[in-house]
């Protein structure tokens, strides 16, 4: 299942890179888990380096990224894993 590697992706690698806790429900908002502007900056970074892409400027909006469930769904669109 794609899905599942990119949140075990998530979660031990990018989650734990930018010291952010992982939350249980993935319709937690990042803002709830502490992140602010440089950590979604980081987080972004991160996502483009482990899934090796490149989120085009017009998708780089907090809202598409604001909760885990929408960082897969975002993810799994693209295909990737």
């Amino acid at each position: 299942m794609m899905s599942r590697s990119i949140e075990v992706i998530l979660r031990d690698e990018i989650f734990d890179e930018i010291e952010i806790e992982y939350p249980d429900d993935h319709n937690t908002n990042l803002l709830d888990q502490g992140i602010d502007s440089a950590g979604f900056i980081k987080l972004i970074v991160s996502i483009e380096s482990k899934f090796n892409i490149a989120i085009p400027d017009e998708d780089l909006l907090f809202e598409n990224f604001s909760t885990a469930g929408l960082i897969i769904n975002y993810l799994t669109a693209k295909s990737i894993a």
